[in-house]
């Protein structure tokens, strides 16, 4: 939350952050002020923290302040926000993914499957956030260098909505519905034969499979073990082989809906981990999936997509909903 000042009134979101005061409490007597600043300005880096400082946007008494400053109950510090950098995308790069909403504050993409969304292990480069960074970064113009970050991540085999921030003000106030679970997300999945039920909810808690040479797996349970997790799902059509199914997860547990999806014995299409071999999952570790094994997962990757992402956007003072096709793929195994 941003810091508000006794008797000051709601501060308006619809409008730029221009200034913030902030009363020092007994929470931070005796701190640094940098250290101080970083705790109350939760949105941005402690490095942004000290350009803030070093650029003397931060005012003790009236005065230009230091980080080193000591700061003492009862007084005001007076932090001037830097007017926003307006993203100016840079056309001439190729995006390997469509645009499904952009403006000043945030871009919506749709990823499609294999893409990772960030760098991780020896992937340095090739991922989604290293492709927005070369469209808005300008590292040579200060005031136009926009930092594209993440709001929230999808697995690489996942493909669909995936919503990254371009303000930082903005990045703040929407993480945090994601982190109080305010965003409403719905996903696709194609999974092998028909649920009995044809909609319910899925609440078996999820942790870590004893059973299972792969150190990954997760298995759902029903002895009072594990974290909780909680998933509504629905039938909307199917065929001779498959379903779509639409999942609306209530919590956010890691491989939650391939979980959920397969211990009511519907295992998503393509999932190594999940379709009932996982010696599969460990052929590709190795490097050397086979033809048997690729004809068995039918798809190349796990057949699930993040199709519909529902969220209040803070600048605009509405509410978003940006939806992703079906793609190719997965309409390709159950039909139009």
């Amino acid at each position: 939350m941003l810091p508000k000042f006794p008797g000051e009134p709601p501060r308006d979101l619809s409008r730029p952050l221009e200034q913030i005061r902030f009363l020092v409490d007994a929470r931070y007597d005796g701190a640094r002020l940098d250290v101080a600043l970083a705790a109350v300005l939760t949105w941005r880096s402690r490095e942004s923290v000290h350009r803030l400082i070093d650029g003397g946007f931060i005012k003790l008494a009236g005065r230009k302040a230091v980080a080193s400053r000591r700061l003492k109950t009862g007084e005001t510090v007076l932090i001037d926000i830097p007017p926003q950098k307006q993203a100016t995308p840079n056309l001439e790069v190729t995006l390997h993914f469509p645009i499904l909403y952009e403006d000043q504050w945030m871009v919506a993409v749709d990823k499609p499957p294999g893409l990772a969304v960030h760098p991780s292990g020896r992937r340095l480069d090739g991922t989604l956030i290293t492709e927005l960074h070369r469209r808005y970064r300008r590292p040579d113009e200060p005031e136009r260098d926009v930092v594209p970050r993440l709001l929230h991540r999808i697995d690489v085999e996942t493909s669909g909505v995936v919503a990254v921030s371009l303000d930082e003000q903005f990045h703040h106030l929407v993480a945090r519905q994601f982190e109080d679970r305010d965003v409403q997300k719905v996903y696709l999945a194609v999974v092998h034969g028909i649920p009995k039920e044809q909609e319910g909810t899925i609440e078996f808690s999820i942790g870590p499979d004893r059973r299972s040479e792969v150190r990954l797996k997760l298995e759902a349970r029903t002895d009072g073990t594990g974290l909780s997790a909680l998933t509504h799902y629905k039938t909307l059509r199917s065929n001779a082989r498959y379903s779509l199914i639409e999942l609306r997860p209530q919590t956010g547990r890691t491989h939650q809906l391939r979980v959920h999806m397969a211990a009511i014995g519907c295992p998503l299409v393509g999932d190594k981990i999940y379709g009932g071999d996982a010696s599969i999952f460990l052929e590709q570790l190795a490097g050397n999936l086979s033809e048997a094994s690729l004809a068995k997962l039918v798809l190349d990757r796990h057949a699930l997509h993040a199709r519909h992402l529902r969220f209040f956007h803070p600048m605009r003072n509405e509410t978003m909903e940006i939806e992703a096709p079906l793609p190719d793929d997965m309409r390709a195994l159950i039909g139009d």
